[in-house]
């Protein structure tokens, strides 16, 4: 008879579980989402966007690191990568026209 009771017990907790999910969660996360836009507006967010420069392995920046660097350069502008250019190739002028096209299936 216990063992009945016990059943009962844990399947009524777990729909009153459930359903008190159901209630309380979006709730809980449209408060969370309002608390961290207030800090993020008021500039006390507590978190920095890092991001790196290409190179996962390399030393990571904040934005706050960079946006200082760019006002001490008075308006000079870096440039720290430059992509190598890819070389055109050159066709023979009896090699006939070239049309680009996408295979259809």
């Amino acid at each position: 008879m216990t063992a009945l009771y016990f059943i009962l017990g844990v399947i009524t907790f777990y729909y009153v579980f459930k359903f008190s999910m159901r209630l309380l969660l979006p709730y809980a996360m449209k408060k969370l989402t309002e608390r961290m836009m207030n800090k993020a507006q008021q500039g006390r967010g507590g978190f920095t966007y890092t991001y790196t420069s290409g190179n996962p392995f390399g030393p990571q920046s904040t934005y706050q690191d960079n946006n200082q660097q760019q006002n001490k350069s008075n308006g000079q502008v870096q440039v720290d990568y430059v992509p190598p250019r890819e070389e055109k190739r050159t066709v023979a002028p009896n090699a006939g026209e070239f049309i680009d096209f996408e295979e259809v299936k």
